[in-house]
């Protein structure tokens, strides 16, 4: 694993990085299948499962991507989701502290998600409400998702840098992807959904949200 260079901006990958959304995200897909007649699974499952879009999770719990059963069981997970969206999620421990820090030294700041954009920014207007953005990129049907650059260089465009001077922050093979796709700094967080084993593209894996603060100039 290589040094990693000083980024002078941060984006942030949501789930797992930012925040521990897990409980509400599980509740939300559990309900849904209860009401399709299908069985549950564990919170610790949707760990490996969640990356890809609420979509692509739904259609691992419910083992088909297709169908009317499929289209119903989505359906009602989003529409859960969209009334608890916050009531098991909450920030990891030091994240505040390290968003305190990176706005007095004045460091644009921005997140990618493969989330729904309507529930990643109601995240980040809740939760996060006392830090500027320059832009929360969730999943739009007009915009590829991570791995896919898109998102990534948008936010790139809105801080006035270089993708090569912005660290991608994330816990997952996905961010560490979508980082190299962008020509981004990939930094790995180990505390996430999956753990470290998924992150050899990154650059430098951190083990506490303080950590960053080493790979940011000041």
């Amino acid at each position: 694993m290589t040094r990693a260079p000083l980024a002078c901006g941060v984006i942030f990958d949501l789930d797992g990085t930012l925040c521990n959304t897990l409980g509400d995200i599980a509740h939300a897909v559990n309900r849904a299948l209860q009401r399709v007649g299908r069985p549950t699974h564990p919170v610790e499952a949707y760990g490996q499962w969640v990356g890809w879009g609420l979509r692509k999770l739904c259609q691992t719990a419910l083992g088909v991507d297709e169908g009317e059963q499929f289209d119903r069981m989505y359906e009602l997970a989003v529409a859960e989701y969209n009334t608890f969206p916050m009531e098991r999620s909450y920030p990891y421990p030091g994240i505040c502290e390290l968003l305190d820090v990176l706005a007095e030294r004045q460091i644009p700041l921005g997140v990618a998600s493969n989330k729904p954009h309507a529930f990643a920014a109601k995240i980040i207007e809740t939760m996060y409400a006392r830090w500027s953005f320059v832009k929360v990129a969730g999943y739009q049907e007009d915009v590829p998702r991570k791995p896919d650059p898109a998102s990534v260089l948008a936010i790139a465009v809105e801080m006035n840098l270089p993708a090569e001077q912005i660290a991608l922050v994330g816990d997952s093979t996905v961010d560490m992807e979508t980082a190299r796709n962008a020509g981004m700094i990939p930094i790995g967080v180990s505390w996430g959904f999956r753990g470290p084993d998924e992150l050899d593209q990154a650059t430098r894996i951190i083990n506490h949200p303080a950590e960053l603060l080493d790979l940011v100039r000041s």
